[in-house]
């Protein structure tokens, strides 16, 4: 969680709770591409409530070393969001070191998110109303990428049964005029996402869809400052 000069992180720091323990559970499913997706949900319990977090890093052998260690990480006890973000930092949270370092802070939110849920539960409050903030809509959107080799195939069956529906696509270099001419069509794409250092489309999509934007922001200078944070981050092994 960022303590930056826009944070609510005062306000959250001090949210006290208690945790008797957590629990890992396995989610998969068959995405387009032809993979299967895995993620963990972390279930923290304690004081008759329940908080969820998900870590939804996508390498199965990190998702698998942290099943087959299990709930491991001395997490009870009574705690502040502060105090135990604080002991999160300082724990090893990794059985096998990641794959990618980035991984780690992927755990830690995980980690984190379960506590924030647990902590409103257990006081009983809203996120927006601890915050003093007036909820807004949100929308969500279906991330997906186009298959191999990419077609415009997934796309037509989705919104030929939900057609207020909106996605947020993994560009590939592969995607041809014409594919890219029948998104721009549907007005349904909101970004295209790219998972290496720099976008991976050709220079016509970035002028026919959305801006092309990185999934791993960190990793460029421009961003570093927007997702920097000044607590601790979960220590490298």
């Amino acid at each position: 969680m960022n303590n930056g000069p826009q944070s609510h992180w005062s306000q959250i720091a001090e949210l006290s709770f208690v945790v008797d323990g957590y629990e890992l559970e396995s989610l998969a499913v068959d995405e387009s591409s032809g993979y299967e997706r895995v993620s963990t949900h972390f279930r923290l319990r304690g004081g008759g409530a329940d908080g969820l977090g998900e870590d939804i890093w996508p390498f199965a052998e990190d998702q698998e070393a942290l099943l087959s260690a299990g709930p491991s990480l001395p997490l009870a006890g009574e705690w502040t969001m502060g105090a135990f973000c604080a002991h999160l930092a300082a724990l090893d949270q990794w059985p096998e070191p990641p794959s990618w370092e980035a991984a780690r802070r992927y755990r830690n939110w995980a980690f984190e998110s379960a506590a924030l849920d647990l902590a409103l539960r257990q006081n009983k409050r809203a996120l927006p109303e601890l915050l003093g903030l007036e909820p807004r809509p949100v929308r969500f959107v279906n991330s997906l990428g186009l298959g191999d080799p990419p077609s415009f195939d997934a796309i037509a069956r989705r919104l030929a049964r939900y057609p207020e529906l909106r996605f947020k696509l993994d560009a590939d270099p592969r995607w041809t005029p014409d594919l890219m001419d029948e998104l721009v069509v549907t007005d349904a794409v909101g970004s295209a996402m790219s998972s290496s250092k720099t976008p991976t489309t050709s220079p016509a999509s970035t002028s026919s869809l959305p801006p092309t934007c990185s999934a791993s922001p960190t990793t460029r200078q421009s961003t570093r400052p927007a997702t920097s944070t000044q607590r601790p981050s979960p220590r490298a092994s």
